[in-house]
């Protein structure tokens, strides 16, 4: 079974996809919320296969719903009815740190090295590496 993994934010929605077997999460690219995010959204199930769908369910540190999840309920309602697939939550808290940690591997993210523009391609996949994550806790917890 093939998963899409989605990291919905206000602005940017990053995706991952797992391998064939549903195993490994791979990050995809960053897609803009738009008006059309349904339709692309459609479109990439379409071409990779995806049988189902793992959205990250935005909590705060202590597990309640914070403001992005209204948002993220209403883009499940919308996809759900247009996809007919089975799409289910997972936890993402923390999900973009984790993302994220690799920068930090030779140095603070601060240095000069990490924040020049050579870099600026790897801060900003980030969105997609947390759809990864999150993609992965779901594969991994079943």
């Amino acid at each position: 079974m093939k998963y899409l993994g989605i990291d919905y934010g206000t602005k940017k929605i990053g995706l991952a996809v797992s391998d064939e077997r549903g195993k490994i999460a791979f990050p995809k690219n960053i897609i803009s919320n738009s008006p059309d995010i349904v339709q692309d959204i459609l479109d990439i199930v379409e071409y990779e296969n995806i049988e189902k769908i793992v959205i990250g369910k935005s909590l705060d540190p202590w597990g309640s719903e914070n403001l992005v999840q209204k948002h993220i309920d209403n883009f499940i309602k919308k996809l759900s009815y247009e996809t007919k697939l089975d799409i289910v939550e997972q936890d993402e808290r923390l999900s973009s740190v984790t993302a994220r940690s690799h920068l930090y591997g030779k140095g603070n993210i601060k240095n000069e090295q990490w924040s020049g523009k050579q870099n600026k391609k790897r801060r900003e996949a980030v969105d997609a590496g947390a759809a990864a994550v999150i993609l992965q806790r779901y594969l991994d917890a079943h």
